[in-house]
């Protein structure tokens, strides 16, 4: 359903009204109860009062008829002339229940000359009770279905003491507080609570009652039950409906009024020209009218597209320089409070306009999507990232240890710096950039992009295209990023080489197969040596194409060394063993030099399975079942399951040359290697020995029945010229009894 905006605001505004109307409706609901209430209880307070003053009433009444009664008990000559009194007392007072002359004899002990109970029955008198008994006693109680307000007192007759007991019915007073009230009472079925009185109703319908409780200090004997008269809703209602629904119409139509004046009609004119500017940014057009949603939806569309392009650049989808000035400042804002720290990099792409004028501005647009989705890939979600203008970007990162932020920074700039697929074509792109980090280089948003961009120029200049901000008491560390590049120069350069280190059989005295390692050609033109490059490579995703150079070496090595039973191992970094892809890159280069897969041993060690075990399970058990061999470097440093060892196609343990080493002087380590060769054994696994340095440690373990063996002692790692004349030379018998 559709409105115009107009008949919304009529709609809402009644909506309003019809919500005052019914919140006014629950409130004489709440107010009509909370008014019977207190009428019910002044009532109760009211009545119960009345009550208590004719209880007091009548027992006046009865000590007034006990005294006149006393009276004639004295001065009647016996007892048959106050027999015959009583006979005309009762008729005169039907209220009495009966008059009791109780006599006592020789033992004390009462004798009733009345064959009606009252309260003081003869059991619980006595004669001595009543010899200073100068006030009567009111009491009352209940026998059977009765209840009786009773006095009693002593007598003084000629022939003894005497007691005078005269009872009446306890609700008695009720007769005459039905006359003062006018409220007509029946006694209804008696209950746990005593006798029960109500008010009669000849339509049988009883309004809202009032209960009374009757009787004397702890002693209830019965309840009384009156109607109240209540306050109806209606009754209410009628008194206030006028005055209130005047008010709400007035309101409602001054309301509808004042919101046409200052936001229907301005808002229509908001909304054309809203209209106007979101059809100039998009291709569907937004035809013009009044009508809208829930929400005004018409106008929250405009809006969403004007906000996108408030702070969305519209080709990337980035955010826009004013956007991303705001996260900066408030990231500032954040380090002075907490602590924290923050880097700018401004990034310069290079070569768009060059794109742009030999394949046009529609081309470099999807290249700048790309650049950008590369970049939104590479960060973290904490951090942002902005396009300025044409061919400048920005990043704004939290900064966590330095080192963290070089690889941050060679992720990202390896991100931008690649081959792009745009349409069909081919790009290259290059690019520099500019790092300031708060609050080393600057405490204010306006230091940090003087101070980075400062750096983007010297980047633009220099050798290395990532550069940091530098002042004359600052010297920055880009050590880490020369590193890489030289690397990657390395590989594309055929500056790296291979060697070969033989591993050996124990028993036949055979090379089993030869561990590739990695060595720079030239390793006095590099600082570093190759294990730091490689640390440094895999931290910068730079290891997939370094482990594509060293498949391709051993396999090209393997295939032109013409020795038919050479096997190479290799070791995988563990990016390589999360690439499900690893395996199809192998059979390449198997296929591509002849090579059997046999002829292939991948090295990996034990703590590279426990980071990711299932992921890196089915990597290896696709490379087992191509027939590569597997063996597990470096055993008994890292935390390997033996659940995984079951699983995986392993064929061969290393043990590392920490436990080896000193296995001739040290107990302990003896202790490890004997019972990793015994697990490995009941395992059915070969066991591979490395870093073997004399003798005495190839006898021993000749003598714990290990494999194979590694290290200086059989051979130094080989040039790939001398493996052919390693195999030529047969191996002796005596090998470890000599040394080689």
């Amino acid at each position: 359903m559709k409105l115009n905006i107009s008949s919304f605001c009529a709609l809402l505004v009644g909506s309003l009204a019809l919500l005052m109307f019914l919140l006014w409706c629950l409130s004489l609901l709440v107010l009509v109860d909370r008014q019977n209430q207190q009428d019910a209880a002044a009532t109760q307070q009211n009545l119960h009062s009345q009550i208590l003053q004719l209880q007091q009433k009548q027992q006046l009444w009865l000590q007034s008829q006990y005294y006149l009664l006393n009276t004639l008990a004295e001065s009647s000559a016996d007892w048959q002339n106050f027999q015959t009194f009583l006979w005309d007392y009762y008729q005169r007072n039907p209220g009495i229940w009966s008059v009791n002359l109780m006599d006592f004899d020789e033992q004390g002990k009462p004798v009733s000359r009345s064959s009606k109970p009252g309260c003081l029955q003869p059991g619980s008198m006595h004669r001595h009770d009543y010899d200073d008994y100068l006030v009567p006693k009111i009491s009352s109680c209940r026998i059977d279905d009765k209840a009786l307000l009773e006095i009693s007192g002593p007598v003084a007759a000629d022939n003894g003491a005497v007691v005078l007991l005269v009872s009446m019915d306890y609700f008695d007073f009720l007769n005459e507080f039905s006359s003062l009230s006018g409220r007509r009472l029946q006694r209804a079925a008696d209950s746990a609570q005593g006798v029960q009185y109500r008010e009669f109703s000849a339509s049988g319908n009883s309004a809202a009652q009032i209960t009374i409780p009757i009787g004397d200090g702890d002693a209830v004997f019965g309840e009384l039950h009156l109607d109240t008269q209540s306050l109806s809703f209606w009754e209410l209602f009628e008194r206030q409906a006028i005055i209130v629904l005047t008010l709400l119409i007035g309101a409602a139509g001054l309301v509808t009024g004042l919101l046409y004046v200052y936001l229907v009609r301005p808002l229509l004119q908001l909304a054309e020209k809203m209209r106007r500017a979101a059809n100039s940014q998009q291709d569907r057009r937004i035809e013009p009218g009044g009508e809208v949603g829930p929400g005004l939806k018409v106008i929250r569309d405009y809006f969403k597209v004007l906000q996108k392009m408030a702070k969305r650049d519209p080709v990337t989808g980035l955010s826009n320089r004013v956007i991303f000035e705001d996260h900066l400042t408030q990231a500032i804002r954040e380090g002075k409070r907490s602590g924290r720290r923050y880097a700018l990099v401004m990034i310069d792409i290079r070569g768009l306009e060059e794109f742009a004028q030999q394949r046009g501005q529609y081309i470099v647009d999807g290249l700048l999507r790309q650049v950008a989705e590369g970049l939104r890939e590479s960060l973290r979600e904490s951090d942002h990232v902005a396009r300025f203008e044409r061919n400048l970007f920005a990043l704004l990162l939290e900064v966590q240890q330095r080192d963290q932020l070089n690889t941050l920074i060679e992720k990202i700039y390896l991100s931008v710096v690649r081959r792009y697929q745009v349409y069909g074509r081919e790009f290259e792109l290059s690019a520099f950039f500019g790092i300031a980090i708060y609050p080393d280089h600057g405490s204010n948003a306006g230091a940090m992009y003087q101070n980075a961009s400062d750096a983007l120029v010297r980047a633009e200049h220099s050798e290395w295209p990532i550069q940091f901000y530098q002042d004359s008491n600052a010297v920055t560390d880009t050590s880490g990023f020369t590193l890489i590049q030289a690397l990657r120069r390395a590989i594309d350069n055929d500056e790296l080489k291979l060697v070969f280190q033989p591993v050996v059989d124990l028993h036949s005295y055979q090379t089993v197969y030869l561990e590739a390692l990695l060595r720079w050609k030239d390793p006095d033109r590099h600082d570093a040596p190759i294990d730091h490059t490689i640390r440094l490579a895999e931290q910068n995703q730079l290891i997939k194409p370094l482990t594509n150079w060293i498949f391709e070496t051993a396999c090209r090595f393997i295939s032109e060394s013409g020795i038919d039973d050479i096997a190479i191992g290799i070791n995988l970094s563990m990016i390589d063993l999360h690439d499900r892809r690893l395996p199809e890159r192998i059979e390449t280069y198997l296929q591509r030099y002849q090579v059997r897969p046999a002829q292939i041993v991948i090295e990996i060690t034990e703590g590279q399975i426990m980071q990711d075990p299932d992921e890196v399970v089915e990597v290896l058990s696709h490379l087992g079942v191509m027939g590569l061999s597997l063996s597990i470097d470096d055993f008994g440093t890292g935390q390997a399951s033996l659940t995984y060892l079951k699983e995986l196609p392993v064929e061969k343990l290393k043990i590392d040359q920490s436990f080896v080493c000193d296995i001739a002087t040290n107990p302990d380590d003896q202790l490890i290697v004997k019972a990793t060769i015994e697990l490995a054994h009941t395992l059915d696994l070969k066991v591979v020995a490395e870093g073997v340095e004399t003798l005495a440690v190839c006898n021993l373990l000749a003598e714990m029945n290990c494999d194979h063996v590694q290290g200086y002692y059989i051979s130094h790692p080989l040039e790939a010229g001398q493996v052919t004349a390693w195999f030529e030379t047969s191996v002796k018998p005596d090998l470890a009894q000599k040394g080689r």
